[in-house]
């Protein structure tokens, strides 16, 4: 072989290995998409606030129904793990004040139990309302995270996250008229452990007012001893630490609680406390050819949700729209108002003759 061959197969040689190092390098891989942004969603109206889930039909009670429950604004993936975490576990005795104006309560008549129950991290919060002296359904449940504004509810079966103050809509069930009065009592300073604010920043959303301002009013931390929404007394009777996971705190719509029945109205007593009301003195007058068998019809005509006394006396509360039918008051002449449920008065007293139906407000 001369030079030449030579010099032409090393050549070949050599460009031979070189596309053999190229073949073995990993083929180039394009970059990965960006991910989708993420749209926030709106928070609702006030009209949506107090109305049913879209799609809910308008019977009174549908507990075979499915649930509809709307997604959180966001997601709280941070509490989505069992991680223990360190709590306060509060109960509240709450009892309802009628103003003055609507009558005096007759004392043989007991208040219409209620509770609020509270667990409360330093990030997250979740408050229930128990018992049937609420002018919410039983188990209503409220969802709070200090690094978003706003809270997410659950009422009945249905659960929908709420934007800053709306919470005080929820309630009202309407557009509130004023700015609901409140009162946090700080705890004293040897009590002052353990989280707390975030029970101010509740009552901020509550009545609709600046978080900052009631921020102070919790101290450094712990749980006031008592408070005041409206006309609703809390007085705490439990406040133990607990450990509990992570996940039983997170503050979007997972994890909802056990669903109870949509109600437009419930009654706080039972027919036999009902009895124990007395009516007016003097003579039974004859009640009107529309009457029922027996109890008072009352349809509420108002713009909000109402609580209905009779004789000063809170015996339920009727959605706006709804009709009720309260039984157990014995025949006769009754004074009968109403007030929203943040103490507004919207019926004034008036005599109603019992069985009968009445519209209130007129």
């Amino acid at each position: 072989m001369n030079a030449s061959s030579r010099t032409l197969l090393a050549a070949v040689s050599l460009c031979l290995g070189m596309f053999a190092c190229e073949s073995r390098e990993p083929p180039l891989q394009a970059p990965p998409l960006p991910p989708e942004p993420q749209i926030p969603l709106a928070a609702p109206t006030p009209e949506e606030v107090v109305a049913p889930v879209p799609g809910l039909p308008s019977r009174e009670t549908e507990p075979d129904r499915a649930r509809r429950i709307q997604p959180a604004f966001a997601a709280d993936d941070e509490y989505a793990r069992g991680t223990p975490e360190s709590a306060r576990r509060l109960v509240y005795r709450v009892t309802l004040r009628v103003p003055r104006s609507l009558g005096v309560a007759d004392p043989s008549v007991p208040s219409p139990a209620a509770e609020l129950y509270v667990d409360v991290s330093r990030d997250r919060l979740r408050a229930r309302f128990a018992g049937g002296g609420w002018s919410l359904p039983p188990g209503a449940e409220v969802r709070l995270r200090r690094d978003e504004p706003g809270v997410y509810v659950f009422h009945g079966p249905d659960g929908r996250p709420l934007g800053p103050g709306q919470l005080a809509q929820w309630f009202e069930g309407g557009r509130t008229r004023f700015e609901p009065r409140y009162r946090i009592n700080t705890p004293p300073s040897r009590e002052q452990s353990g989280p707390g604010d975030l029970l101010c920043r509740l009552v901020a959303e509550w009545t609709n007012s600046p978080p900052d301002t009631l921020a102070r009013r919790c101290g450094e931390g712990g749980a006031p001893p008592s408070m005041r929404v409206g006309l609703w007394r809390m007085e705490r009777t439990a406040d133990v630490a607990v450990e509990v996971p992570r996940e039983a705190l997170r503050a979007d719509h997972e994890d909802p609680p056990r669903p109870s029945a949509q109600v437009a109205h419930r009654a706080f007593l039972s027919p036999e406390l009902m009895a124990r009301i007395s009516p007016r003195r003097g003579p039974t007058p004859e009640p009107a050819d529309d009457a029922p068998g027996e109890g008072l019809i009352i349809t509420n005509r108002g713009r909000a949700r109402m609580i209905v006394t009779v004789g000063g006396t809170p015996v339920g509360w009727v959605d706006r729209g709804a009709t009720a039918h309260f039984v157990g008051l014995r025949p006769g002449t009754y004074q009968v108002g109403a007030m929203r449920p943040f103490g507004l008065q919207t019926a004034a007293r008036r005599p109603v003759v019992v069985p009968g139906r009445i519209n209130l407000p007129r």
